[in-house]
């Protein structure tokens, strides 16, 4: 069997069939179960499903590290398959490097995903995958400019990251001056949204 049957047949075997998968993703229960059981295995599928540019497979180490059993050469296997991973596929990535490290700095290939993939619900992934990372001047700025994203969805998510960052755990919706300007087709009313925001978070 080659490599990518291989990697398909396990993958259904683990999180089912992808196209009786819900809404929310696939499972986790199975893979950790497996990993108690057959270490190797587990890793030697995911290094395949990363290979082949697979998200889920980067979304397993993420549910490995929360249950303590990412393998051993994780940082290793992620930073390799980083190197050439875009879009969708480079933000679980470095999601599931961040998982593993707790180091904020991989934030910066999300930013760069945020700032520069051509579908808006990659883009819409990205700041929400970057809404879970602590704030720094760098990533303010980088969120700030999704609030001028001509993707609404985008700008509003990018928006709640930014106010939740300020302290303020009231949504977008709740704050009506900052719903108008980002609901606003103006990108100068975005732009005035931006700026306030960023005023909060580095004035």
């Amino acid at each position: 069997m080659d490599g990518d049957a291989e990697w398909q047949r396990w993958r259904r075997e683990i999180f089912g069939d992808p196209e009786e998968v819900g809404p929310g993703g696939p499972g986790f229960a199975a893979l950790i179960e497996a990993a108690g059981r057959e270490p190797r295995t587990v890793e030697r599928m995911l290094r395949a499903g990363l290979a082949r540019g697979d998200a889920v497979a980067a979304r397993s180490f993420i549910a490995l590290a929360s249950a303590g059993l990412a393998p051993a050469d994780a940082v290793s296997i992620l930073r390799t398959a980083l190197i050439h991973a875009r879009d969708a596929f480079r933000l679980r990535v470095a999601e599931a490097l961040y998982a593993v490290t707790r180091d904020p700095g991989w934030a910066t290939p999300v930013a760069g995903v945020l700032a520069g993939a051509a579908s808006e619900a990659v883009r819409l992934d990205a700041a929400v995958a970057l809404s879970g990372f602590p704030p720094s001047v760098v990533l303010v700025r980088a969120m700030a400019a999704a609030v001028l994203d001509p993707e609404y969805l985008v700008r509003y998510q990018a928006t709640n990251a930014l106010l939740r960052w300020a302290g303020d755990s009231r949504p977008v919706d709740d704050v009506p001056a900052l719903l108008d300007k980002i609901n606003d087709r103006a990108e100068g009313a975005w732009r005035a949204a931006a700026e306030e925001l960023t005023a909060r978070l580095c004035p």
